[in-house]
């Protein structure tokens, strides 16, 4: 008598659910936007991952990751991956009062210690890197050519891809604070500087949109933890 092989189909029916509805339920923050290992989350764009939370100089405390993004140069060139952190308390009120569409205006005005992250994706020259990140308005000439010369010293020559660059922002809205491959190389005090700079990332035209666009996704996240 043949064999009735319904159990079977059964049991691998049930392994398809089970599958799905683990990947479904375990898509919360400690999952990724694309791929990555737990703990962090992948920009997509360029393949780099940025921990969940992260210990910055400025301030002392945890940061919890709020996006990830990608720098690009004719939305072809792909320059660094970018990761932005602020506190859990910014990015949860950030949540509310934007209802998900918009956060990244909404963490800018909610202030606090922050911080982006830039790992570079390709070798670039560091008058480049230094010119783009100096390239605000509104800040004093002065103010500019001793940014440009802090970063350029900091870097020495280049970025390679894998290295890393951090900007963070002080909680008074003032101090900058540059850090370098993991080494701090120097701040500034200057708060046109400081909102410049913020607004490069969050503002009404960021340099990377993905950025802003994963800001929607992910803080409400945060939220609802």
């Amino acid at each position: 008598m043949a064999k009735n092989p319904l159990p079977k189909i059964l049991l691998e029916i049930l392994g398809v659910v089970v599958v799905i509805v683990a990947v479904y339920f375990g898509a919360g923050l400690d999952q990724t936007t694309s791929g990555g290992h737990a703990g962090m989350r992948m920009d997509p764009g360029t393949g780099i991952e940025f921990p969940l939370s992260k210990s910055f100089d400025i301030g002392g405390g945890q940061l919890l990751l709020a996006g990830v993004g990608t720098r690009a140069k004719a939305a072809v060139v792909k320059i660094y991956g970018a990761g932005y952190y602020a506190s859990e308390k910014v990015l949860k009120e950030a949540a509310t009062k934007s209802g998900g569409k918009g956060v990244a205006k909404e963490v800018i005005k909610g202030g606090g210690t922050q911080a982006v992250v830039l790992t570079f994706a390709m070798g670039i020259g560091a008058g480049k890197v230094a010119e783009a990140l100096s390239g605000v308005g509104g800040v004093a000439p002065d103010v500019i050519t001793t940014f440009q010369k802090l970063l350029l010293d900091g870097m020495g020559g280049s970025m390679k891809k894998g290295e890393s660059m951090t900007l963070e922002f002080g909680p008074r809205g003032e101090v900058v604070l540059v850090t370098v491959r993991g080494k701090k190389v120097g701040e500034m005090k200057d708060k046109a500087l400081h909102a410049g700079l913020k607004e490069m990332y969050l503002g009404a035209k960021p340099v990377s949109q993905t950025l802003v666009r994963d800001m929607d996704v992910r803080v409400p996240q945060i939220e609802g933890r």
